[in-house]
């Protein structure tokens, strides 16, 4: 009952900081080309969201990312609050590649388009390439960019099978991925649940991992790579929880 009625308090107030937000990101985005403002309103943004909720959300390995160096980061996903936890917690210039559905979205559509977020049509193979084209592009131009690789949400806790999009985008960049492993963002808040429950989110940022010099025959090996440092973090969650 007490999850319930924080949720009725809170989604209200996430749609109020998503407008006011969204909008001064919005103009901020008339005078700043860079899509700076647009991370430190997306920051700010995230951060309101993760307090209201209850979440605490714990960074390890941020030592790991480089100042002024541009990565792939590619995370597990496992819940909504995993967007507000990299963006918001995360020591880097990031840019979101998201289904083009999510663009759609009043305010924080606008907020994306205008912070040159990566817009991905699944449904066409063609626009998906050229897509990921853009942001080679834009990430040899300075910034970061930020995947979920299994695509959509896990049901069951499980990491799921890996789309090559991310994988394929770090290589054409020539920049290197770090794997990301999001824990306890599901107990925040489950999937096809709106109640959220206050608790800890930890996210670890694994040491990068080179992608300069590999070829197509590289990529499932690179791909089992990325899996094994994710999988360590979920493995010694569950031994801690035996425990």
């Amino acid at each position: 009952m007490i999850n319930y009625l924080h949720s009725t308090v809170a989604i209200p107030l996430i749609y109020l900081y998503t407008i006011v937000m969204g909008s001064l990101s919005l103009a901020g985005s008339i005078f700043d080309s860079t899509g700076r403002w647009q991370h430190r309103c997306a920051q700010t943004w995230c951060r309101m969201i993760t307090r209201t909720v209850g979440a605490r959300v714990r960074v390890h390995g941020a030592e790991h990312v480089r100042p002024n160096t541009s990565y792939v980061f590619l995370s597990t996903h496992q819940s909504y609050m995993d967007i507000p936890a990299m963006l918001g917690y995360t020591p880097a210039q990031l840019r979101i590649a998201a289904k083009k559905e999510v663009f759609r979205i009043p305010f924080l559509g606008w907020h994306l388009t205008r912070a040159g977020h990566i817009s991905i049509d699944r449904g066409s193979r063609v626009d998906a390439v050229a897509s990921l084209q853009r942001a080679a592009g834009g990430i040899r131009g300075g910034f970061c960019a930020f995947l979920f690789p299994e695509g959509t949400r896990s049901r069951d806790g499980r990491l799921q099978p890996f789309k090559k999009g991310g994988f394929r985008l770090a290589m054409q960049a020539r920049v290197a991925i770090i794997p990301v492993s999001i824990i306890g963002s599901r107990r925040v808040l489950p999937r096809d649940s709106i109640i959220f429950r206050p608790g800890t989110i930890d996210m670890y940022l694994d040491a990068p991992i080179q992608t300069a010099g590999l070829a197509d025959d590289d990529l499932e090996s690179l791909m089992n790579e990325v899996r094994a440092a994710m999988l360590s973090h979920f493995q010694g969650e569950k031994k801690a929880r035996m425990k």
